[in-house]
């Protein structure tokens, strides 16, 4: 695997950002509101830094600039229950400066505002809709970025990365039976049974029916995604080449932007069954640190799997 250090910093390009409305084929009327971030031409250079944000804090990437010359490799990104296409833009923006263009749509029915007000027989409802739902959701992203458009970057649609968070984790883990073009999947904090239910994988779906890399990202100190009872059984299954990180003083939302927020949140939301308790934040890993390392793997995972031809070593490490 390279070096990471190579991509701790922003990468070369400035980085665009476009919003597409994506028709779901297997719904009539579901829409899914779709973000891409892509590396953009030299007049971003400067104006990538406040694109709106769902939390109320800009992030780094120019609405609507024109995208870069050239054709770039495609990943598509899926946010956890309860999220929304722009939770972790501290690392889609990121890689985009580094040559990808991500694609990321709402999981419609399965976004923060929509889940806020439901009670727990909805939520198990909305639950199993999403199962339903949510791989064909980046199957349809995918193909409607594929199709190009007027202000979009020419992709490479042959080989195709996945990465996504918890929920979303299980979503992209999902995408290499559904999707030939899949070569690649990172699962950050990736959910499975003890979250999506005892049929989270139908027979013969773990290991992967072909060799796809995969990478686990995991936090030690997640309460919600446990390391021992949910990502270790799943990294068991996958087949090679794969490696599973996991990293200490993490927990669930440092995956993603405002880590203050959310897990002061998480702190306030009692839950029953959790492993042990949440921690508070200053006993945790700062915000910094959490998305430089995450930016740093992720994006030297990427780089080797999609564009280099060096398998990726099994492993199991500790940061």
């Amino acid at each position: 695997m390279r070096d990471p250090d190579d991509f701790s910093a922003r990468g070369p390009h400035p980085v665009g950002v476009a919003t597409l409305m994506v028709p779901d084929p297997e719904n009539p009327g579901r829409v899914l509101p779709t973000d891409v971030w892509y590396p953009a031409d030299e007049s971003a250079r400067g104006r990538d830094a406040g694109a709106d944000h769902p939390f109320g804090q800009s992030h780094a990437a120019a609405a609507g600039a024109g995208p870069a010359a050239g054709e770039f490799p495609l990943l598509a990104f899926s946010h956890g229950n309860s999220g929304l296409r722009r939770q972790s833009t501290f690392l889609t923006t990121h890689l985009a400066s580094w040559g990808f263009v991500v694609v990321a749509p709402d999981h419609v029915g399965n976004t923060f505002p929509e889940m806020l007000l439901l009670d727990a027989e909805q939520r198990k409802s909305v639950h199993l809709d999403a199962r339903r739902n949510r791989p064909g959701d980046l199957a349809a992203a995918i193909d409607a970025v594929g199709r190009g458009g007027e202000g979009l970057p020419a992709v490479r649609t042959g080989r195709v990365g996945v990465l996504g968070h918890s929920f979303g984790g299980w979503t992209a883990m999902k995408m290499p039976a559904l999707d030939e073009r899949v070569e690649a999947v990172c699962g950050l904090a990736p959910a499975s049974e003890p979250f999506v239910g005892r049929k989270a994988f139908e027979p013969g779906e773990l290991p992967f029916a072909r060799p796809v890399r995969t990478l686990i990202v995991a936090g030690r100190d997640d309460v919600l995604v446990d390391l021992e009872t949910s990502v270790l059984p799943l990294h068991a299954r996958l087949g090679e080449p794969r490696a599973l990180l996991a990293v200490d003083g993490m927990d669930h939302f440092h995956f993603c932007d405002g880590i203050e927020l959310l897990h002061g949140n998480h702190l306030r939301t009692p839950r029953e069954g959790l492993p042990r308790p949440v921690k508070p934040l200053d006993e945790l890993m700062e915000e910094a640190r959490a998305h430089r390392i995450l930016r740093t793997l992720v994006t030297a995972f990427f780089r080797e799997a999609l564009r280099d031809p060096a398998a990726l070593d099994p492993a199991v490490r500790v940061l």
